[in-house]
C-alpha cells in the first residue's frame, strides 16, 4: 500500500555542501602525536614483503677473476667482387656456404672485423691490433688446378 503522506525530509541532507575558505585552519581532530622512533609499527617498512629494514648486499671481498677470452677467430669471408669509383670504394663480401652476399664499404663492421681498405687486389680487415688481408683472387696457384681428363674419359666420347 502507497502512503499518500509526503515522507519526513531532513534539514541536513537538502543544504548542499560549501567548500570551506583555501585560507581557514585545519581543524584537529583531538590532540596532535608525533611519530617516535621506537615505534615498532614505523620501524617496519609496509613496502617491504619481509617487513625488514632494507640492508644493502655485501660486498665481494675478492673481485671475480677475468674470464680467458677465446682466441679471436679469423673472419671466413670470400670477395666476389670490387667497385673503384673517385667517390666510393666497394667490396662484394659473402661466406663460403651462401650464395649471397653484400656490398660492404670501408669503415663498415662485419663480425667485429672493420674494413679498413678495400683496393684492387682485395680488402684488409682490422680487430683491435690484427690485420686480416683477403684477397680478390688467390696467389696460390693450387687454387687453380687444372684437372686434366684421363685416357680412359677420352675413349667413351
Amino acid at each position: 500500500m502507497i502512503s499518500s503522506e509526503p515522507a519526513a525530509i531532513d534539514s541536513e541532507v537538502e543544504r548542499p555542501w560549501i567548500a570551506p575558505p583555501p585560507d581557514a585552519p585545519i581543524a584537529s581532530a583531538g590532540k596532535k602525536s608525533e611519530a617516535s622512533s621506537d615505534d615498532p609499527t614505523l620501524m617496519r617498512p609496509i613496502f617491504f614483503a619481509s617487513r625488514k629494514p632494507f640492508e644493502p648486499p655485501p660486498q665481494r671481498a675478492t673481485p671475480p677473476a677475468p674470464t680467458a677470452r677465446p682466441p679471436p677467430i679469423e673472419p671466413t669471408l670470400v670477395v666476389g667482387g670490387i667497385v673503384l669509383t673517385a667517390k666510393a670504394r666497394r667490396a662484394y663480401l659473402r661466406r663460403p656456404a651462401e650464395a649471397d652476399g653484400r656490398w660492404h664499404e670501408t669503415g663498415q663492421v662485419i663480425d667485429g672485423w672493420t674494413v679498413a681498405e678495400i683496393d684492387r687486389t682485395g680488402i684488409v680487415l682490422e680487430q683491435a691490433d690484427r690485420r686480416f688481408s683477403i684477397q680478390l683472387y688467390p696467389t696460390d696457384l693450387r687454387a687453380f688446378r687444372l684437372e686434366r681428363p684421363s685416357p680412359r674419359s677420352r675413349s667413351l666420347r
